[in-house]
């Protein structure tokens, strides 16, 4: 087994206010009651869901959507068992890490791929030039294992180690930019629509090679969770809230650049076309955002990821999927 060095926490601003997006649809039907659904998500994520607003799905089914902004995996697990979320956006090995712990967390529809949005970038001050300049330096992750993993994966392609460099966690993702422009970490995991306001904010530049590139193709790394009691609570809530959400991903996948600039900009508040300006090429990344996912879970390439994260040490054991899925999770239509 490889080993992994223990990340440390980096003390940074936590700013995990729920805020509620103005995103509440009229009813599809004259006097048709819609029913609330409030659903944990950390900044900048869900586009499948954002689409699936802007395009009347969630209306049709009439369901309201209400997105509360937490940090990450863990904190929004916490939030769905807890009840103050209905629904929990979540990496696969958080909600793992809750089966272990005896939680009831079923996964609703498999929401993430593993996409193609994500990098190593480095700051003005660190000196990194190549994946091996990495060695020695502090590399900023996220708040999940699952972070800790794509860096780990990438690490190792290049020939370095996870105890060659120094793992910080980093608990809020909108404050890595500012931590590499000061030189409080060297390099960091982070994301599109991010990286590419970074790089214009802060001079941060992307490294050779991509972290996704060592996740099996066709695995699910992040879902949308629900509590069992939810769920029987709310039986025609979670299909509806599936349908809408399947096709919200479909319609966000085959947009434009431009239209998915839209979307970012009237939901995330980052102006793709004002970069593009000071920054060329910078709007056409966002055709490599299609990691949402609109149908059902691949079991196989699943459970291919989440043997790879018990190799690593990063989640006790693997699990029957099949035993944690509801039946959305699994069918080609709903």
């Amino acid at each position: 087994m490889t080993s992994s060095a223990k990340p440390r926490r980096f003390a940074v601003p936590l700013r995990t206010a729920a805020f509620a997006f103005g995103a509440l649809l009229a009813a599809a039907l004259p006097g048709a009651a819609q029913t609330l659904v409030k659903v944990g998500v950390p900044v900048g994520t869900v586009p499948g869901l954002k689409a699936a607003i802007e395009e009347g799905y969630f209306q049709k089914e009439n369901i309201a959507i209400q997105f509360v902004t937490l940090s990450g995996g863990p904190a929004i697990i916490t939030a769905t068992v807890g009840g103050s979320v209905d629904v929990g956006y979540a990496d696969m090995f958080a909600w793992v890490g809750s089966l272990e712990n005896g939680f009831d967390l079923v996964l609703l529809q498999p929401a993430n791929g593993r996409g193609a949005s994500d990098y190593i970038i480095a700051g003005p001050k660190s000196g990194i030039k190549t994946p091996q300049d990495l060695r020695g330096k502090k590399i900023g992750i996220a708040a999940h294992v699952q972070s800790k993993l794509r860096v780990t994966l990438y690490l190792e392609r290049f020939g370095l180690k996870p105890s060659d460099v120094t793992l910080v966690t980093v608990a809020q993702r909108d404050t890595v930019g500012a931590a590499l422009a000061s030189g409080q970490i060297d390099a960091a995991i982070a994301p599109d629509p991010d990286v590419a306001q970074w790089e214009q904010q802060f001079k941060v530049y992307p490294l050779d090679g991509r972290p996704w590139q060592q996740v099996p193709e066709a695995a699910t790394t992040a879902g949308f969770f629900v509590t069992k009691a939810w769920l029987a609570a709310n039986p025609k809530v979670a299909e509806g809230f599936v349908r809408a959400a399947r096709k919200g991903a479909a319609r966000y996948n085959a947009l434009s650049a431009e239209d998915k600039a839209k979307i970012v900009l009237k939901y995330d508040k980052l102006d793709f076309f004002e970069l593009e300006k000071t920054t060329p090429g910078v709007l056409a990344r966002l055709n490599d955002d299609i990691a949402s996912q609109d149908g059902p879970i691949d079991l196989t390439a699943t459970g291919e990821w989440l043997a790879i994260a018990q190799k690593y040490g990063l989640i006790k054991n693997t699990i029957d999927l099949k035993a944690h899925l509801y039946r959305t999770a699994t069918e080609p239509k709903v």
